[in-house]
């Protein structure tokens, strides 16, 4: 999984944007747990090799009731 990195040259910077980008860098090595990292890295390349191999994934959703209209007082009230 490859990073994206902003790029700011030839462009200028408050004060206050320079602080907010130091803080954003001084940040995100605690919000970047290599091994949370590592699992989705690992995730996302087994799914392309199922997909690579036409493997359907499986359905994780089932539909357990379907209605159509509106409910009635009766029947919302359990009669």
């Amino acid at each position: 999984m490859e990073m994206l990195r902003a790029s700011f040259q030839g462009t200028k910077l408050s004060a206050g944007q320079r602080r907010t980008l130091e803080n954003q860098e001084r940040c995100k090595a605690a919000f970047l747990n290599p091994v949370l990292q590592q699992s989705v890295e690992d995730t996302l390349k087994k799914v392309d090799q199922l997909k690579e191999q036409g493997v359907k994934p499986e359905r994780m959703w089932t539909l357990d009731y379907q209605s159509s209209g509106t409910v009635s007082v009766a029947e919302w009230m359990g009669y």
